[in-house]
């Protein structure tokens, strides 16, 4: 499954005795070696939409399709081998090592009985390397620092040999080393090939790394395209209701000019 390409046409969703629809008639798609972020105010339908695509939610109006194939024909084992889900934070009801946790990436890709092999063994390694938590194999998940748990999360969905990457707020609570160590490590796999889309209230960092941004207000697009594009002081005011400036990032580096965001008091506008 190599390459392939999700998309998401009208997508629309309503909660259970919600008054409002949280996702209205959302479009994107997301390609090999693409680096997608998804922004917006909180209760803008971020994470309802990351699961309509992830397949956890059904879309009650619109589709999922991976390389136009609906997403509803492939069983729960086939959907984890085209799509990895990194969540926010999640709890182990029991003590788990690293190394366990990032082994559970593999189960998509053996039989019902089948048991781990030297090759599963060697992916885990390869990832652990890649994630910068090797040196922490054998520690347990309830003894990680914030960072620490999300490159493991991001190291299990990666064992998955998925092609499709979907992550929401990795960067939540995290210093400002770790939001930086995170955003390198999911432009390298965008580079790898990899179809990345990134849930994130980060608006600085999505238009220093993303290649596309979908802006959404109240669960519809307000905005989607380049981080130029997107990020204007009108629509971004009237967006998260708040003053603000745009300044063009300074570099060094690939970013340089990149709009950065910043919110000013009332009294300075």
């Amino acid at each position: 499954m190599k390459g392939v390409v999700l998309r998401g046409r009208g997508l629309a969703f309503t909660h259970p005795r919600a008054e409002e629809a949280a996702v209205r008639g959302v479009s994107l798609e997301i390609g090999p070696g693409r680096l997608l972020a998804v922004v917006g105010p909180n209760g803008a339908g971020k994470t309802t939409l990351l699961r309509l695509l992830s397949g956890a939610l059904v879309p009650q109006a619109g589709e999922v399709s991976l390389d136009d194939r609906p997403l509803g024909e492939l069983g729960d084992r086939e959907r984890a081998r085209a799509i990895a889900v990194v969540p926010q934070s999640e709890a182990s009801p029991f003590p788990v090592t690293v190394r366990e946790m990032v082994g559970m990436g593999r189960y998509a890709r053996l039989g019902p009985w089948e048991r781990a092999g030297s090759r599963d063994r060697a992916i885990v390694d390869r990832v652990l390397e890649r994630c910068g938590v090797a040196w922490l194999a054998g520690r347990e998940i309830g003894e990680l620092s914030g960072g620490e748990g999300q490159r493991v999360r991001i190291a299990r969905a990666l064992a998955q040999e998925a092609p499709v990457l979907l992550l929401d707020e990795p960067t939540a609570g995290l210093d400002l080393r770790y939001r930086m160590e995170l955003f390198h490590l999911l432009r390298e796999l965008r580079a790898d090939g990899l179809a990345v889309l990134v849930i994130t209230h980060d608006l600085n960092l999505a238009a220093r790394f993303a290649d596309e941004l979908l802006l959404l207000q109240e669960g519809v697009t307000r905005a989607r395209g380049a981080p130029g594009e997107v990020l204007s002081r009108e629509i971004l005011e009237e967006v998260y209701e708040w003053p603000l400036r745009l300044v063009p990032h300074p570099g060094p580096g690939s970013d340089v000019g990149a709009p950065q965001t910043v919110p000013l008091r009332r009294d300075e506008r």
